[in-house]
């Protein structure tokens, strides 16, 4: 059944993604050349708005987002999250309709079309065997958000192999308190059941929440040492309030 429902997804988003070289970035990157950069980023961001809706949609997944009054205006943020599935970025630019950098595989960058949307995205590529790639990206991230731009980080590094919360590293947030970004804490549950468990033709039902922002930029040193606590507290506080399965 899992392969059905998703070779019958594929069908759709395949095309709907390889044919964004026609519809997204000529548009795109077109306005951008004419010195409408900010107008050529909202149709990009439009365009993978619509993708992300769509790979949902044709997998039989429904977002329920909430929280979406904490996201502070205007400022740059940093926004953290559990890592459950395939689907999470799919997620955040669909249903929860956000847009920001993030730090991707090397590897990402040999497959077509998806790397554009990395470049789009303005994506931190990452060699996850090079201690020395590790602090470059920490780097190029705040670097980033102190130009202005968003990023999403998944502090456990890889998606949760059990659909729990897994370790979260504690130097994930240097990104947002060296640049003094805001970070907004999200909490993610339910979509391994809309890829990584997926079985059966039942609509899926997925959450994400969006926690209250943290202003580093005036932290002590104190509360710097424990923010990571305060941070990965309230994700996994909020991961036990949502319903669904792991």
């Amino acid at each position: 059944m899992k392969k059905i429902r998703i070779a019958f997804a594929g069908l759709f988003v395949i095309p709907i993604i390889a044919l964004s070289i026609v519809y997204a970035f000529p548009i795109g990157y077109l306005l951008r050349l004419l010195g409408m950069r900010k107008a050529g980023e909202r149709y990009l961001r439009a365009c993978g708005h619509f993708i992300g809706n769509s790979i949902l949609f044709f997998l039989g997944v429904t977002v329920h987002i909430d929280g979406k009054e904490n996201l502070p205006p205007e400022r740059s943020v940093c926004y953290i999250a559990n890592h459950q599935s395939m689907l999470d970025i799919a997620a955040f630019i669909g249903p929860a309709n956000l847009w920001a950098s993030v730090i991707a595989k090397v590897e990402v960058k040999r497959i077509p079309v998806i790397n554009l949307w990395c470049y789009a995205l303005d994506c931190v590529f990452i060699n996850r065997t090079s201690p020395r790639d590790s602090i470059n990206a920490i780097l190029s991230g705040v670097e980033l958000l102190k130009s202005g731009k968003n990023m999403l980080i998944f502090p456990e590094g890889t998606r949760s192999k059990s659909g729990r919360i897994g370790e979260l590293k504690k130097g994930s947030l240097k990104l947002a308190t060296r640049s003094k970004s805001v970070i907004v804490p999200i909490t993610i549950k339910g979509l391994r059941a809309g890829m990584e468990l997926l079985h059966g033709f039942k609509r899926v039902h997925a959450y994400v929440s969006i926690g209250k922002p943290i202003y580093t930029d005036n932290l002590s040193n104190e509360e710097i040492s424990t923010l990571h606590e305060s941070v990965y507290g309230t994700i996994a506080k909020r991961f036990d309030e949502l319903p669904g399965q792991v």
